[in-house]
């Protein structure tokens, strides 16, 4: 059995596993400024991450700065303030995110509408780069500057100051932005935000989780004035509610001066403002039921207790437990998804929710649920009985044996990897921090190592028994399309009805063994070179396979791959097209011949290896990331599904089961009913651009399926891609014994013919669609037609005259009508059809305003079409891409994309050669011209998806 828990708690305490001593080797911090403890190092006994640098400013303002060299120039400026909507009011409702909105439109030292210039003219892109969000409990600002520059970095610490006390709030600004606020509610506040709502007044009634959400009321937001958002402003944001984090390839020390220099004057109130996330439930409320219908949301259930507990700070002893609950769900889940496959029940999805220390004096227990349209009670006594049954019979050593694999793998495969973790991993870790500290990998490795001992079956079993026994008595919330569905007493007498029947203990597994290792005698090398400026080698086997490599240092002990098997979707006749979307469904799921895909995923267990199989447009196969190690199990494993695919059954009902409700709420909102009805106008009925009937999806089977492409996987051309940490002699190596073992593979491209033809339909003017969603909510698309990428030059300028028209909309809509959120433009250039390409401009907004909408786009299209944009407008719109190539040729993500066909299509390669130059080289003149060329008023399709009216409704 094993020490009991209590025992292992009081080694644990005892610090005979690892002491926490973090030491630092950063230099003394400059006058002004003080070193402190890492966060939250009071209440743990883990070991801190030493590489970051931790201080405060005399005025209370606490930073903490990291030295991360991924991206290589790229720097991320955080800044977050203890204060969400828990804090608000009754008469405040939304006023927090209302503030978020008005820092940038405005402050002492920056007019009015000059912030996102400013942040443009420095190489970001408002709405990728910078953003903002408003949460229950903080607000947060983040840049993203594309190159570690100090003037960069003192521009965006002074935009950052600017945010952090000098917001103006100019009441015409406010009353300009009023519109984008109740614009972004509008947008959010559809039948999935309802139903949300609705669950969190039943599971945590009055607390700021139902009553306080960041969106806010409507009435308030219409109201509020300039004054009141100022007075609330001025008191939360303020130095000791604050946190700074900086991370990328920057100095400490003079990040710290920089630091004392912008924020050394910043003033606070000096109130003891308290904290803002406290919230209390009954743990002994009894068992209550909810039931939420709308005609477009799905069948769902939400299962929750509250239970007592205590604050759980980041300690040993939670890191044992939440190791023990992790590994239980997982379990629970596998055991699920195998019963899934394997019967024919209406199960769609489920997982437990477990949260320890929630409001630092409870825990929840709980599960979600969903299922076919009008299954609810059977899903809900399904999974209930197997979260019961692990309840009661625990966990086998195997089970717990596969999870712990995969811990160790995990733990391995992330001290390999943080060397080069992108930065931003570490500042949304430092930015969201609550109660836990900030460890390295190393050390969270050392101290897996040492709990795992403790991580028996027994020790598994009794933790999530000892939770998940308490779930006696829960909140159940019901959702579903079907407006009588159940009412509260019928849910929990379907619960206590599920619990009173015997559950049988879970059949044993055994422990598999990987047997692909074998495909035949070791492939031979015919042709073996290098493209010497690029860094890439390309090689053929003797039985045609190719093999493209360039290692790169930018991803510790990663590889990207991608398998390219000559065919594709276009190789399928055209009747059959709805076999590519059934491939890509079902082909993995089948498994392979001496696995099904459950037993795959175990006998995989510790391997980052992945069973993923699709097709895409020209190809099969697909693309993904190992660790360096498991490079020949991905190979093996790719190489198994091309000779050996297991075309079981159960795929092919797995597949079929969610098709009747995801085909029944295409026109749920307006964007699913944009994105249907656009392809089927422009498209007519061509199956390669628009969706296949519900029937002919259902009909799908393997048999169908292995027909059409049977022959290309047996004898079609291979191309494999490889990029990262390699050992090319290795690699090499590797795809000989496997895809070079195969029998010999066609050395001629698959014949397409007419397959890569394509033409749109030519119906321009206006279309009008209609949506099942909310009355006060409209999509608006307005697409012309363009051509295909061939010309690599005018590809360039069309996408940056989407970024010019992008800016353009969002000044317009957003910034001078208040009408929308968002706004964009987009440039598509197919690289597989001739002749085809769109160019679209897309918004959102309310059906009342559809008329100033359409005035706004045409006065932006009029001004692209009367002459070239101005020289400030212009370099806005190009500047963040001229950033990104600072570092794109230092991505594993750019090489992939042109290793993976470098000896089938080598032209590829000479773009990229010139693709800076190139785009740096286009001038305002020519986005005008490619502007006069397709965007003519006459020849676009306009798109506007209205809510359906009642009548059409009903």
């Amino acid at each position: 059995m094993g020490k009991s828990f209590a025992s292992i708690a009081l080694v644990l305490l005892s610090g005979a596993l690892i002491v926490a001593t973090p030491v630092s080797a950063n230099p003394s911090p400059p006058p002004g400024t003080t070193r402190t403890a890492p966060w939250n190092s009071e209440t743990t006994d883990l070991e801190a991450d030493s590489r970051i640098v931790y201080g405060q400013l005399p005025n209370g303002l606490r930073y903490a700065i990291r030295r991360n060299q991924r991206p290589d120039n790229q720097v991320l400026v955080r800044l977050a303030f203890e204060f969400g909507s828990a804090a608000e009011a009754d008469e405040e409702q939304g006023l927090a995110h209302f503030i978020e909105h008005m820092a940038f439109n405005g402050s002492t030292n920056v007019p009015e509408g000059e912030m996102v210039r400013i942040l443009e003219r420095l190489g970001l892109s408002f709405g990728a780069d910078t953003n903002a969000s408003t949460g229950f409990v903080r607000t947060q600002y983040k840049l993203d500057l594309p190159k570690a520059d100090p003037a960069l970095i003192e521009r965006a610490l002074f935009l950052m100051r600017e945010t952090a006390s000098e917001v103006s709030f100019n009441p015409g600004a406010v009353d300009r932005e009023r519109g984008v606020v109740i614009a972004e509610m509008r947008d959010r506040e559809n039948f999935g935000f309802q139903r949300n709502r609705a669950a969190s007044e039943l599971l945590y009634p009055d607390s700021y989780f139902s009553t306080r959400y960041p969106i806010g009321k409507l009435d308030v937001l219409q109201n509020a004035s300039a004054e009141k958002m100022q007075a609330l402003y001025r008191k939360w944001y303020v130095p000791d509610r604050a946190r700074l984090v900086i991370v990328g390839p920057v100095d400490p020390v003079e990040i710290e001066r920089e630091i004392i220099r912008k924020f050394s004057d910043w003033k606070g109130s000096g109130a003891a403002l308290g904290e803002i996330d406290r919230c209390s439930f009954d743990n002994d409320r009894p068992a209550k039921a909810a039931f939420f219908s709308h005609p477009e949301v799905g069948e769902a259930i939400n299962i929750e207790q509250i239970v007592a507990d205590r604050k759980r700070p980041d300690t040993f002893e939670r890191a044992l437990m939440d190791m023990k609950m992790g590994m239980a769900a997982a379990i629970v889940s596998d055991r699920i998804s195998r019963k899934s496959r394997n019967e024919d029940i209406p199960l769609l999805n489920s997982g437990l929710s477990f949260a320890a220390g929630f409001c630092d004096q409870h825990a929840r227990i709980g599960m979600t649920i969903s299922g076919k349209d009008g299954s609810w009670n059977t899903v809900l006594s399904i999974v209930e009985q197997m979260v019961r049954q692990a309840v009661i019979y625990g966990f086998s050593a195997q089970e717990v044996a596969e999870q712990v694999k995969r811990y160790d793998a995990a733990f391995e495969n992330a001290v390999k990897s943080e060397a080069t973790t992108q930065s931003g991993v570490f500042a949304n870790e430092l930015t969201n921090l609550d109660e836990d500290i900030v460890t390295s990998a190393e050390y969270r490795q050392r101290l897996w190592r040492q709990l795992r001992p403790f991580l028996t079956p027994a020790a598994v079993s009794e933790e999530f028994a000892k939770w998940y026994g308490q779930l006696d008595r829960p909140r159940i919330f019901l959702s579903s399309k079907q407006p009588n569905a159940a009412t509260p007493e019928v849910i929990l007498a379907a619960f206590a009805e599920s619990r009173n029947k015997p559950v049988a203990a879970p059949s044993e597994r055994t422990a598999l063994e990987w047997s692909y290792t074998d495909f035949g005698p070791r492939g031979e090398v015919a042709k073996d070179e290098r493209i010497e400026d690029l860094g890439i080698r390309t090689v053929r086997f003797a039985n045609g396979v190719r093999l493209n490599l360039k290692q790169t240092g930018f991803e510790k002990d990663r590889v990207r791959w991608t398998l390219r098997i000559d065919g594709g979707k276009l190789s399928i006749p055209l009747a059959d097209q709805h076999l590519g979307m059934f491939m890509d469904g079902a082909f993995a799921a089948g498994g392979l011949g001496k696995y099904d895909i459950d037993d795959l995923r175990a006998v995989l267990a510790g391997s980052t290896a992945s069973a993923g199989f699709a097709s895409g447009p020209t190809f099969f196969g697909g693309g993904g990331s190992v660790v360096s190690k498991d490079l020949e199990r991905q190979m093996q494993l790719l190489a198994a599904f091309v000779t050996d695919p297991g075309y079981r059954e159960a795929a092919v009902r797995l597949f079929r089961r969610p098709l009747p409700e995801f085909y029944a709420r295409l026109d749920a909102t307006p964007g699913s009913a944009l994105s249907i009805g656009q392809a089927r106008i422009m498209n007519g009925d061509d199956p390669r651009f628009t969706l296949p009937a519900l029937e002919k999806l259902m009909a799908a089977d393997f048999e169908k399926l292995k027909s059409v492409i049977g022959g290309q996987l047996q004898s079609g051309a291979i191309e494999i891609g490889l990029v990262g940490d390699i050992d090319e002699a290795q690699a090499i190596e590797t795809v000989a014994r496997t895809f070079g073992a195969l029998p010999a593979r066609s050395n001629q491209p698959f014949d397409l013919g007419d397959a890569k033809a394509s033409q749109f339909s030519g119906k321009f003017g206006t279309h009008t669609l209609y949506h099942q969603g909310e009355a006060n909510q409209l999509s608006w698309r307005r697409v012309w037609t363009t051509n295909d990428d061939s010309d690599f030059r005018e590809e360039q300028t069309m996408s940056l005259l989407a970024d010019v028209a992008r800016i353009r909309l969002i000044d317009e809509l957003r910034e001078g009508l208040g009408a929308t959120y968002g706004a964009g433009a987009a440039s598509e250039m197919s690289d597989i059809y001739s002749g085809r390409g769109t160019f679209s401009i897309s918004t959102s907004g309310d059906p009342k305003d559809l008329e100033k909408i359409e005035a706004a786009v045409d006065k932006v299209v009029s001004e692209l079409l009367a002459g070239p944009v101005d020289g400030d407008l212009f370099e806005r719109a190009r500047k963040p891409t001229l950033e990104s190539y600072t570092d794109w040729k230092r991505r594993n993500a750019t090489w992939i994309d042109i290793v993976d066909e470098a000896q089938s299509a080598p032209e590829r390669l000479q773009r990229f050669r010139i693709s800076e130059d190139q785009y740096r080289s286009i001038a305002p003149q020519q986005v005008w011209e490619a502007a006069q060329r397709y965007l003519d008023p006459a020849k676009s399709y306009t798109f506007r998806v209205l809510p359906k009216p009642k009548a059409a409704a009903d």
